[in-house]
Formats: C-alpha cells, structure tokens, sequence
C-alpha cells in the first residue's frame, strides 16, 4: 500500500474505547428488532432511583409531571425528539448485542426505514444459519466513526485458527527480528494455517507474553493455554484486530509480514471481499461433530474499504459451511456500505 495512503487513514482512526466503559446510563428502544440506543436521565428519589426523561418533573405525590403544565410559573416545554434530531450514539464495542444491533453516527429517526431494510437483510443471512441448524455470531466494526453492526458478539466460540493471526501480529511486534529470522515459519502459519510451523512458534515464545498483551487492550477472556489455542467472542476479537490495525499502519510495520495476512486459506472474507478491496484477514475451523465445542467455522480481518476501512470477525459452528460465512460477509459489506452514507 502506497505510503501516503497509510499516512491519510492513520491520521482518521478512532481509537476504540476500553472495556467496560460507559459515559452515560443508556435504555434500548427497540424498532423493527434493531436496538437503537437513547439516553436517559436518572434522578434518585428518597425511596430510590426514578428514571425520566429530559422536562420532567416529580410532584408531590411521586408523579413525574411535565414541566410546563403544573405551578404558577412556566418552565421551559419539554423536550421532543423530531424526525431530524440525531439519535444518541454508541461505540458498537460498548453496544450492547443480545439482538441484531446498529449502531451510527448521524442517524436520525428519517433513517429508521433505511435501518430496517439492512437489517431485515442481516437478519436473513442469520436466519441461512439457523434454518440449517448452526448458530453464529459477528461484529463489524467501523475504524472510522466507530460505527457498525453486531449480533450474539458475546457468544463464546473456540478459536481454532483464527488465533494465529493475533498471535503473530503480537509476536513481531514484541520481538520484530523474528520477522527475518522466522519469516518463512510465519508465512506457513498464516497463509496455509500450518499447525506445524505455529507450534514452532509457540513453543520458541510461548503464550504468556501475548496474554498480557491481550489483557492490556481489556480481553481478558482471550487467554491460549496449554493447548496453544483459546475460546473467543466477537467482540474481544475485534478489539485485538483493531490493534493490529493500528499497527499495521504503523511507521514500525513489518509490511512483509502485514501482507502476509492477505490471501490466506479458507478466509470468507477475502474470499468475499478481496477482488474490491485490500483484506487482511485470518480463519480458523475445524470439524468433530456439529454440537460439540470444537466444531467451528471462524473469520476475522481488515478490509480496507477506501477511505471507510472497518474490522469484521464472523465466528460459527458451521463448519464447511463456506456458502453460509461468504453470504453473511457479501450482506455484511453492503450494511457497512450504506451505513457509511449517512
């Protein structure tokens, strides 16, 4: 990638939030199944917490009263939200994802019908999943605005491979001579997900140093044990692509070892996604039965989207199910693309 196109998307990167940070209390109103995210006002009254909206008062019985209609002196008419007014945002790695949720910047209530289109669309994609017996749960995440769409990001799912790409991104960072003296160890690790060669780099620099490296970008629940590999949700995971991002833009990028996560094998995304945009990205997946834990169909990368780039982990117990990760990656990219116009 050409230098002064990293320089531009570096200097527009937002900067994902820690873990389990909130500014403000927020409700969820639900319209058409997407949770769209309203603030509240909470006032504690002597017998405990009351919420209420903005221009309400409490009167003497414990009844919330408008402003405006009670007492000798008129206050200021209660707020109204209008069709135009910009509804409160949430950084989809803070939203909540017990539902199919959207998140961004900008959006009004005009945009509701919009909203509804795209995720009727997700929705089908999952509903491909569920017909066939299998579950799924992703998060796509705009490096931009910090935008974006999620559903079950919490859901807990074995890593499989899919480690290997946070892995190797945390390992030259912290010791960049293994960039040169085991590139071609790092090229078999992520291009064909060699378990051989991961092995070997596994047993030279073990795991606790990448733990902590983990657990320093808030994923505590992310932790490779003595089986070199770990269980994920989508969350979690997008934060540790989202770090790699940044460090894939980085003046210290190793751009051999950067490039080496495009093209890799059995990954939805690039396979969806790489004839439009650069993708980076690494998969995971394997196969003992369909109800068992290791039984997944894992994805998570970069997709370079021009000057809209965004993180998106998909993870599955589908596994060879490709048909149903490449249409829930197709769908999920022209969510994004639409969001990205408001």
């Amino acid at each position: 990638m050409d230098k002064h196109v990293i320089e531009e998307r570096r200097e527009k990167v937002v900067k994902y939030p820690k873990r389990g940070r909130q500014s403000r209390v927020r409700a969820h109103v639900r319209k058409g199944g997407v949770l769209l995210l309203i603030s509240m006002v909470f006032i504690c009254a002597a017998d405990g917490c009351v919420g209420r909206t903005a221009g309400e008062e409490q009167g003497a019985d414990g009844s919330l009263q408008g402003v405006s209609g009670y007492g000798d002196e008129a206050s200021e008419p209660a707020a109204q939200i209008t069709d135009t007014d910009e509804i409160p945002f949430v950084n989809i790695l803070e939203a909540d994802s017990a539902e199919l949720t959207i998140t961004w910047d900008g959006m009004t209530a005009n945009n509701l019908s919009e909203i509804e289109t795209i995720e009727a669309e997700i929705a089908t994609a999952v509903d491909a999943f569920s017909a066939e017996g299998y579950s799924t749960g992703f998060l796509l995440y705009d490096l931009n605005s910090g935008g974006g769409v999620s559903y079950h990001a919490d859901e807990t799912y074995y890593s499989a491979s899919t480690i290997k790409g946070p892995y190797v991104a945390w390992l030259v960072q912290a010791h960049p001579e293994t960039a040169d003296t085991l590139y071609g160890t790092i090229e078999n690790t992520l291009q064909w997900s060699s378990n051989e060669d991961y092995e070997r780099l596994i047993t030279s620099y073990g795991y606790t140093e990448f733990n902590s490296w983990a657990d320093g970008l808030g994923c505590q629940n992310i932790a490779i044990t003595d089986e070199w590999y770990t269980s994920v949700n989508a969350r979690d995971f997008a934060v540790l692509w989202s770090s790699m991002y940044d460090y894939f833009l980085s003046e210290t990028c190793n751009t051999a070892v950067r490039d080496l996560y495009s093209g890799t094998l059995s990954s939805a995304i690039y396979e969806t996604l790489g004839g439009q945009y650069i993708v980076y990205s690494k998969a995971g997946w394997i196969g003992e039965g369909l109800g068992t834990y290791y039984n997944v169909q894992n994805d998570a990368g970069i997709v370079m989207k021009g000057e809209d780039p965004y993180v998106l982990v998909v993870l599955s117990d589908a596994y060879g199910q490709m048909d149903l990760l490449d249409h829930l990656v197709a769908v999920l990219d022209m969510a994004h693309t639409s969001l990205t116009e408001y």
